[in-house]
């Protein structure tokens, strides 16, 4: 009987390291796939799409697009 119950506690260990390797190895895939781009924070494409709603904005008279929130569209984005 004292047998039968380390089989049960032996498997029930395995299956829950292989779960956890699981988990991890997902997580792993998940963030490397969907990491951001190192490129997309290059100085010259930080503020592009915030740059074009605010020229849409302005050039709408705000129908669409953003208003300049940030109050960086003068310094940032007609350089």
């Amino acid at each position: 009987m004292a047998l039968r119950k380390d089989k049960d506690n032996t498997a029930a260990l395995i299956a829950a390291i292989l779960f956890f390797l699981a988990i991890a190895v997902g997580a792993f895939m998940f963030f490397n796939t969907y990491d951001v781009n190192p490129a997309a924070l290059r100085e010259g494409h930080r503020y592009e799409s915030y740059c074009q709603q605010v020229h849409l904005y302005k050039e709408t008279n705000g129908r669409e697009g953003w208003k300049d929130y940030r109050g960086i569209y003068y310094k940032e984005c007609l350089e």
